[in-house]
């Protein structure tokens, strides 16, 4: 697959990293010598120096071949308008814009067909949204992903002392939860990875990964981390992502209890036109002015999110806001080194913003069948979504036992879905499991080099079509 980037800023080197391999041919394109340069020390690929909106730029970097166009610079604008240009001169297929702007959201004909042409958007902040609403809805939490439509959720929390499960092996679950679908798919202890076997003892502090049907998600992580609902929740410096965290939250129907401090008087201003109610208040409040957060009681809030794009600042408030007693904070930190750094202090969690949307952007990059990818463990390796097409004689997995088929070495299968709406059936992964067409198949996948070997396996014979 040919693909064209544009934007080697921290999405488009991420977006590369992930599709690197012999069955992709990668074209980078940016402004800066410096990051061009940089990706190519790295990877195998070819970087462009030039302006992602010129034709004759495009042209050198292999538009005219192109299957995917993947815009993720600085600008909408630029975005937006080489999504034009791969459509109009050069016929690529597949056309991706990263936009920032959410209120072209309400304008989707703009951005489509009769627009701009892009095939897909990817709203970055939004993705950011739900991604911390799902931290919100389960607060022992340090990660939260759904698959298959929302009947699984794959979660990742700390175990604590005083849990029914610490101290306890891993197959206790089923007394406990004698109805409960669970899949451990890892367990670091001091960051030592254990292999997740039935005897194997929970002991508190570890970290643990497990995926289970939605229906069952709060016992299970009870079981393993006890915690109170989240009802009183503040934004620090999130501007229109806490206006969207808002509206995610839903304040009226889920009847909780939201404050947004903003640093200035503007801003503040423009989302309490749009979002003030009797359970949402705004307010010009500086992130670092103690004697404000904790008059506005900061120090009773159950989750305080920094949501700034400075990540010194977000560290620095999310710190004050657990200094004067608030339950749990959550901060956006792009820097690697930054989160490296507060591992251990009092900081509960560290969302990156380029992950929280990279998983969207994966989804719609991934081809073959995968429908869903998301990245785990920091990037190392990878949960896939995929469907499984065809029959017995055009397939490679329908109508076999997953102990059958010949997955990579280190791949595993956590759960399969079969049906869909009402009808749709969750059957955790076991040796025996027969696969059927159609099945959308829950894949945890070690190292994102197998990837490419996953979508072969996937793929039909020519005969299917």
């Amino acid at each position: 697959m040919k693909i064209l980037i544009l934007g080697a800023g921290r999405v488009g080197r991420s977006v590369a990293e992930s599709l690197v391999s012999d069955a992709n041919d990668i074209t980078v394109v940016d402004t800066s010598q410096e990051r061009i340069q940089m990706l190519q020390d790295r990877f195998d690929l070819l970087g462009i120096v030039g302006d992602a909106c010129s034709p004759s730029v495009l042209s050198s970097a292999g538009a005219m071949d192109a299957d995917l166009l993947i815009a993720v610079t600085a600008s909408d604008e630029t975005n937006l308008v080489a999504c034009t240009l791969a459509a109009q001169l050069f016929n690529i297929p597949m056309r991706i814009a990263r936009v920032r702007n959410s209120e072209l959201r309400y304008y989707p004909r703009i951005l489509g067909e009769e627009g701009f042409r892009a095939t897909s958007i990817i709203w970055p902040e939004q993705a950011i949204a739900t991604h911390l609403c799902k931290l919100i809805a389960f607060p022992a939490a340090q990660q939260v992903l759904s698959f298959a439509d929302g009947l699984l959720t794959l979660f990742t929390v700390r175990a604590t002392a005083g849990a029914s499960l610490v101290g306890r092996p891993l197959r206790e679950i089923f007394i406990q939860l004698p109805d409960a679908q669970v899949r451990f798919v890892s367990i670091f202890r001091r960051k030592h990875r254990l292999d997740c076997r039935s005897e194997t003892v929970i002991e508190s502090g570890d970290e643990i990964t497990v995926l289970t049907a939605s229906s069952c998600a709060s016992k299970v992580i009870e079981a393993l981390s006890p915690y109170e609902t989240a009802q009183s929740i503040v934004l620090l410096n999130g501007d229109s992502l806490s206006g969207l965290v808002t509206e995610e939250l839903e304040p009226a129907r889920s009847k909780r209890n939201i404050k947004i401090f903003e640093p200035t008087k503007e801003s503040a201003q423009a989302l309490s036109k749009r979002y003030a109610s009797n359970r949402v208040t705004v307010s010009e409040v500086k992130a670092n002015d103690t004697a404000a957060l904790s008059q506005e009681g900061v120090g009773q809030a159950d989750v305080v999110l920094a949501l700034s794009s400075n990540d010194e600042a977000n560290i620095m408030s999310a710190l004050l806001a657990k200094r004067l007693g608030a339950k749990r904070v959550i901060v956006l930190l792009e820097n690697q080194a930054y989160s490296d750094l507060v591992q251990g202090t009092d900081i509960d969690v560290m969302v990156s913003p380029t992950q929280a949307s990279l998983g969207e952007l994966l989804r719609h990059i991934r081809y073959g069948d995968v429908v869903n990818a998301q990245e785990l463990y920091r990037g190392s390796s990878e949960a896939l979504e995929i469907v499984a097409h065809g029959s017995k004689r055009s397939s490679k997995v329908v109508g076999k036992a997953l102990s059958e088929i010949s997955f990579p070495q280190g791949v595993s299968v956590g759960a399969l879905v079969r049906g869909e709406g009402d009808e749709a059936q969750i059957l955790m992964a076991e040796p025996d499991l027969v696969v059927a067409a159609e099945d959308h198949l829950i894949l945890f996948i070690p190292n994102k080099k197998m990837i490419p070997r996953i979508e072969q396996l996937f793929a039909v014979d020519v005969g299917f079509f």
